[in-house]
């Protein structure tokens, strides 16, 4: 199968199929956030394994089967990320810049996230890993890391932006202490869209 006629079977595949897919998805998931995630991966491993999609009216049960795998996974994860999530919040490094308003700051803006949105922005930050070694510890595609990093740092960054305000100065200096990490905070860093991923 060539590059493009591949191409226009997985786009058939996707416009054919991606509503039921989103609404099974939809159904056994917690979030919409979730439930994206799931639907993004699905059609990545159609895409990855397009050869192996069976044609005809037995592509949708592949689809099914495929997402089924790919919750299960999603819900063994979420326990060790909340675990994750929890011990990474409630860490304090230092209790001596507890009391330091930008540094309440930068607690209460990671606090107005969820769990998953935490959980990423501070193994990015905080640990200083990759979008690749995020997704090897999460057990999940790098693209689908990407686009969730992306979409994490700009809601960190709304709920950074509507406490009190700080100079970019004050604020890296509050970060750092907050988490340890030499590097600036999602706020003050404007998110790019990963390559080729539309957020």
């Amino acid at each position: 199968m060539t590059r493009q006629a591949g191409r226009s079977r997985f786009d058939a595949l996707y416009r054919e199929h991606v509503p039921a897919i989103a609404a099974y998805c939809r159904g056994r998931t917690r979030s919409i956030g979730d439930a994206e995630d799931a639907v993004a991966e699905v059609f990545l491993i159609a895409w990855r394994r397009l050869d192996d999609v069976p044609a005809d009216n037995k592509a949708r049960p592949w689809l099914y089967a495929t997402a089924r795998r790919v919750l299960a996974n999603q819900a063994r994860g979420r326990s060790r990320r909340d675990k994750l999530t929890g011990r990474l919040v409630n860490e304090r490094p230092d209790d001596r810049v507890s009391d330091d308003p930008l540094t309440a700051r930068v607690r209460e803006a990671l606090s107005a996230l969820g769990p998953r949105d935490r959980e990423i922005l501070l193994l990015a930050e905080w640990e200083g890993l990759s979008p690749a070694e995020i997704a090897q510890t999460l057990g999940e595609p790098a693209v689908t890391i990407r686009v969730r990093l992306h979409r994490a740092r700009a809601r960190f960054r709304v709920a950074f932006e509507v406490l009190p305000s700080a100079d970019d100065t004050e604020g890296d200096m509050a970060w750092t202490a907050a988490t340890g990490a030499g590097v600036r905070p999602p706020h003050f860093t404007r998110p790019q869209p990963a390559d080729g991923v539309t957020p």
